[in-house]
Order: C-alpha cells, then sequence, then structure tokens
C-alpha cells in the first residue's frame, strides 16, 4: 500500500512537471561511462517538421528538443514567414549556416519550398550525426562538417548543455542561458573553421535564401559573405545578438547591408537601414530575428 501511494505521489507531483523530470534526466548521466546524448522520436501526429510515424534524431537538451516533442506547431510562424515572401515560381539554393540537427533545413523541404540544393553547415559532431540521419531521405543535400569564420583557423565552440542549439564562440552566449549556472568554461570543444569567403566561392549559388544562426557570430558571417553572393540572394535571415564579446567590422558589414533595400522582422515590423546598424552595435539586450529582403 505504501508503494502504492508513493507511485501516485510520484505520478501526481510530476504530472505537470515534465520538462523538470527531461532536465533531470538529461544532466544525472551526463558524467556516466556511456551518458545517453541522442534520442530518437516518432511522430505521433503530422506536423511542421514531418509525418505521422516518421522518426527524428534529437540532441537531448531541456530546450530545443524539448520544444520538438511538445509543441506540434513549432516553427509554424518561420514557415508561414518565409512563404509569405518567396517567389513560388523560384527554385532556390539554400544556404543553412549554424544547421544544427536540421530543422530550418527540414521545414523549408516538407513545406515545399522550391529548393535546388541545400547547403548545411554544422561543426558540432552530435549535431552533425542528427542533421544527417533527420535530412538522409531527401535529395541534393550538402553536408559541412566545420563552422564559418574569418579565416581557416581552430576555434573554442563553447557548450550549453541545457540547449544543444546554443553553441557559442562567445562563453557570454552559454553563460546567460537560463541554466547557465549548469555550464562552464572549460566545457567546450576545438572546431575547424573554414574562411566564409572561401566556403561561398567553393559553392556555385543561383538565386538563393541564406540563414545565420550562429549564436553571437551571425553579423561577423554576413561581413564576409562576397558581394558576388549576396547580389543573387534574394532572402537572408539573421539573428541580431547584442554581446560586449563581438568585434564587427562595421565598413564591410555597412557595404553588405547597402545591397538590400528592406529590413523586417517575423511580425512584420520594418526597419531602416540606421536601426539595424544601431541594433548590431548594442551589447546588451535581447536577441531579434531580422530578414534582409532585395
Amino acid at each position: 500500500m505504501f508503494e502504492n501511494f508513493k507511485y501516485n505521489f510520484f505520478l501526481k507531483f510530476f504530472r505537470n512537471r515534465k520538462k523538470l523530470i527531461w532536465t533531470i534526466k538529461n544532466n544525472l548521466f551526463a558524467n556516466e561511462v556511456c551518458p545517453p546524448s541522442i534520442s530518437i522520436v516518432k511522430f505521433s501526429k503530422n506536423t511542421i517538421l514531418g509525418k505521422k510515424n516518421e522518426k527524428m534524431y534529437l540532441v537531448n537538451d531541456s530546450f530545443q528538443s524539448w520544444n520538438i516533442i511538445n509543441d506540434q506547431n513549432y516553427q509554424n510562424e518561420f514557415i508561414k514567414k518565409i512563404k509569405s515572401i518567396i517567389n513560388k515560381k523560384i527554385k532556390y539554393d539554400f544556404v543553412d549556416i549554424g544547421a544544427n540537427i536540421g530543422i530550418m533545413s527540414k521545414c523549408l523541404l516538407n513545406n515545399k519550398i522550391k529548393l535546388s540544393n541545400t547547403y548545411c553547415v554544422e561543426p558540432n559532431q552530435e549535431n552533425y550525426f542528427c542533421l544527417k540521419n533527420n535530412l538522409k531521405d531527401y535529395k541534393n543535400i550538402k553536408y559541412f562538417n566545420f563552422a564559418l569564420s574569418t579565416k581557416k583557423e581552430n576555434k573554442k565552440l563553447f557548450i550549453d548543455k541545457n540547449n544543444m542549439g546554443n553553441l557559442s564562440f562567445y562563453y557570454e552566449m552559454v553563460e546567460r542561458d537560463k541554466l547557465g549556472f549548469m555550464n562552464s568554461p572549460d566545457n567546450y570543444e576545438i572546431i575547424e573553421c573554414e574562411s566564409t569567403q572561401k566556403f561561398f566561392k567553393s559553392i556555385k549559388l543561383k538565386k538563393n535564401i541564406i540563414k545565420i544562426d550562429t549564436q553571437g557570430y551571425d553579423e561577423i558571417i554576413f561581413q564576409e559573405i562576397p558581394k558576388s553572393v549576396l547580389k543573387k540572394n534574394q532572402i537572408l535571415i539573421i539573428e541580431i545578438t547584442p554581446i560586449n564579446e563581438k568585434k564587427i567590422n562595421f565598413s564591410k558589414y555597412r557595404e553588405n547591408l547597402n545591397l538590400y533595400k528592406k529590413f523586417t522582422d517575423f511580425d512584420g515590423n520594418i526597419y531602416s537601414k540606421d536601426q539595424v546598424m544601431e541594433l548590431s552595435k548594442k551589447t546588451k539586450g535581447k536577441n531579434i530575428d531580422l530578414i534582409f529582403l532585395k
């Protein structure tokens, strides 16, 4: 009887605290001999990310994987916005920088956005493993297991144990996570970086969509993209992140910014070029996702 009581108490206590269990589980085994780091989930219904009974690979964390498992409308606003601004008659090349486990690429491919080629850049090994498995049934996918930088080099990539979508060259990004106290500046991996300019010169893009999501490094990658590529770019999605450590070359940044005519966020708010520059210069405040349009 007492065992029954304990079991029912446990179920009642955690019924509305499932995320707490998920977080505890992910961190409880972190230091074991063989910690579980990747989950394979199966969709119980059709969603933006996959069809019913389709399987998806996730890196266990307390943020991104939790949202995928629990929110059937996850990334719905992203798809709605892209569909509202693309030219449905054009086949685009899509460049996914900071592809993570392939969420954005999978969303576009699943929702009838016409893509000729998809280029996925992701440096972290666990994310990269999931990325390749999540996109293996699609055609014309190119994978690149490195990061982009100003030059070819090796750099520290800091790991956020609670959000594998928040890996960054800047520990400041990892530290300010809601569960940042669980992270450490000693928790990083050394990754290979390729020159942004060389990477873009090595792929032959036609009309294209570029998404940059590299947790604080987006503006620096943007400033390095060759103008010949940006002239063919129709839509550029970028996350502007106010942090102290970031060192933007504002002269190069402005030159590339001048190739665009319209700047908007996902809520439809319009920004001027000067406002985008000011947002990029901030060292404090919230991140903002912007779309650059011709």
